[in-house]
């Protein structure tokens, strides 16, 4: 198992946002989590990547303590978190975007001038990363002017850039057009079938989700209340009251 937590518990005043969540995430799957508005998923991510501490319980991560290790210190260790809105830098380049997120995990001082040598190298990296993403011939577009589902790709070359191993995405399908979610969700793919990572999702979009993953939690008021592969998630009962409206259907 590459991630787990154990027992994550957060409330905020008198509302418990996450209470007594366990989960374990397999190497190399697609493990989506699932939930109504308000069911604690947000939450539960920002406790696993470092944004907000736990109450109580533990983040694990290939068998190494992380509780509430920063998001700088996590991209050492190969975890990278996406989030709903891209966190590009609109007035550079795709290229320049990339290169920038190489530069940061070389630990190269993007003030500093580096050789030609490693000017290179950091380009050659870049462009295998857009390369990989489907951007591969858009290097030199603002990334300001790409288009929506080319943003979100971009935000996931940047994190290819960190040399992640597990990969936390947070509604990486939110507010696009069905041919680009359908674009993302292959590249979701791809990103697990070629290159062997893992990833987590946060999404909304239950029929995409059935579809992609290979393991799916569901969570309602803070807790876990089903988990297992699609198929079972379908016919769960606890998961057809928490969707009054047949999401599970299609």
């Amino acid at each position: 198992m590459i991630l787990q937590t154990h027992s994550l518990s957060k409330s905020f005043g008198g509302l418990q946002a996450v209470s007594d969540v366990s989960l374990t995430v397999k190497a190399k799957s697609i493990h989506s989590v699932l939930g109504p508005n308000g069911a604690g998923k947000t939450t539960l991510f920002n406790l696993i990547t470092g944004a907000i501490r736990p109450a109580s319980g533990t983040v694990q991560f290939d068998g190494k303590e992380i509780t509430g290790w920063s998001p700088n210190r996590l991209a050492e260790i190969g975890v990278v978190r996406t989030f709903q809105r891209t966190s590009i830098f609109r007035g550079l380049s795709t290229l320049e975007n990339v290169a920038l997120a190489i530069r940061s995990h070389r630990r190269l001082n993007y003030k500093v001038r580096v050789s030609r040598e490693i000017s290179e190298s950091v380009r050659e990296e870049a462009l295998r990363c857009l390369h990989n993403v489907g951007l591969g011939n858009r290097e030199a577009v603002m990334a300001d002017n790409l288009a929506h589902g080319y943003q979100r790709a971009l935000d996931i070359a940047i994190g290819l850039a960190l040399k992640p191993k597990l990969i936390l995405m947070d509604e990486p399908l939110a507010g696009m057009s069905r041919g680009d979610r359908q674009g993302i969700a292959d590249l979701i793919l791809k990103l697990r079938d070629e290159f062997g990572l893992t990833i987590v999702i946060v999404e909304h979009d239950v029929g995409m989700v059935m579809k992609l993953s290979d393991i799916i939690t569901v969570m309602q008021n803070g807790r876990v209340i089903a988990e297992g592969p699609p198929a079972s998630i379908r016919e769960d009962s606890n998961v057809k009251k928490a969707y009054l409206h047949g999401s599970f259907a299609s």
